[in-house]
């Protein structure tokens, strides 16, 4: 996903420690994605989601490849029975509201 632009509003995560700010908006996120087939389909899901579901794909959507596969390494290690893979948040990790830049 190529970096998305200055906006108003941003969501925060982190990924392998470090925290990420994440597009806020879905132009934000749109923009951000890499290409025309991307867009597209980023837009089908969107456009057929129900409401209830619209800010869990657009958060998904807006999460940098490194995210994925980090939450892909976690739930690997979970399945395989490693159960210090899971952990309790940090404050800051469970700091995920909008914030204003």
């Amino acid at each position: 996903m190529a970096e998305h632009g200055k906006g108003e509003h941003v969501l925060v995560t982190h990924v392998r420690g470090e925290r990420v700010e994440l597009p806020g908006t879905i132009g934000e996120i749109r923009a951000g994605l890499a290409d025309d087939e991307a867009r597209a389909a980023f837009d089908r899901e969107i456009d057929q989601a129900p409401l209830d579901r619209v800010a869990l794909i657009a958060a998904r959507w807006g999460l940098p490849q490194a995210a994925r596969d980090e939450d892909d390494e976690l739930i690997a290690r979970i399945r395989a029975g490693d159960t210090t893979a899971a952990r309790e948040l940090t404050a800051e990790e469970l700091d995920y509201e909008a914030s204003e830049r």
